[in-house]
């Protein structure tokens, strides 16, 4: 058991981390992997953002629950073996709409447990802005914790780096609001600390989710984070896919997004 620990976490650690909150700190993903045999398997540039989506007004006040309803749910693949789950859950609130999001990862190797990972968020969001946010993570035994406010309009930021100020609309990387499409800089909620990206609009594709294929447009992060996202027509999260740093992909595949097709995912 000691010896597993000492070559698995290595690589493990990072590919775990990082699908647990849109958190993505490596190179290239391979797109393919996810999406289902009708994708072009070209990427062509997208010069405006609204035209992946039915209407302008789609990430505008987003509301998560009129977009979901009261859960979303993802199942989480490594090189195509599932590992683990992500779960996000809606409320809504006299002071607003409280999210809660929960990633269990357990990795086994000849027979052992040899990594695990529990990833807890709770934030509130109030006029389409993040309000509050406590993060909780156990990375096989270690603990973080990353605590966010609303204080004179900026952002106060507690996290393993001490305490900063964001800026009051920053999204947090945790992908189910669309509006983060439009940002050049998000909330890395695993280290507390702002992350500079581009984010760019590619080719509409059929993508796979459990329970059969969707249309969704892929978008690609690049600077400090790397990864693929995928929306739906009406700004909806299906979909996410990167390479982690042992080479290994990480897929999140959707487990109750409403698809147009009766086929079902075997794996």
């Amino acid at each position: 058991m000691i010896a597993i620990r000492k070559t698995l976490p290595a690589s493990l650690t990072v590919a775990t981390i990082s699908l647990l909150t849109g958190l993505l700190i490596s190179a290239n993903a391979r797109a393919d992997d996810i999406a289902g045999p009708n994708a072009t398997g070209k990427v062509a540039e997208v010069s405006a953002l609204t035209s992946a989506f039915d209407s302008p007004q789609t990430c505008r006040n987003f509301d998560p629950i009129e977009r979901y309803g009261n859960e979303l749910r993802f199942q989480i693949r490594r090189n195509d073996s599932p590992v683990g789950n992500h779960i996000v859950q809606f409320h809504r609130g006299t002071d607003g709409v409280q999210v809660v999001a929960q990633s269990n990862i357990d990795v086994s190797f000849l027979g052992f447990n040899a990594y695990s990972f529990r990833y807890r968020s709770e934030s509130l969001w109030q006029d389409g802005k993040l309000a509050a946010l406590s993060v909780k993570v156990d990375d096989d035994g270690d603990q973080t914790t990353i605590n966010a406010k609303q204080n004179n309009g900026q952002l106060l930021v507690t996290g393993p780096d001490g305490e900063k100020a964001l800026p009051a609309g920053i999204f947090p990387t945790d992908h189910w609001n669309c509006g983060v499409l439009n940002s050049t800089s998000v909330l890395n909620t695993l280290t507390g600390n702002a992350n500079d990206v581009t984010i760019e609009a590619k080719d509409h594709e059929q993508l796979r989710t459990t329970s059969g294929t969707l249309m969704a447009t892929h978008f690609t992060y690049s600077g400090d984070l790397i990864t693929n996202a995928w929306y739906d027509q009406d700004g909806r999260w299906v979909g996410l896919q990167f390479e982690a740093s042992d080479g290994s992909t990480i897929i999140y595949r959707c487990m109750n997004c409403m698809t147009r097709t009766g086929q079902k995912d075997r794996g």
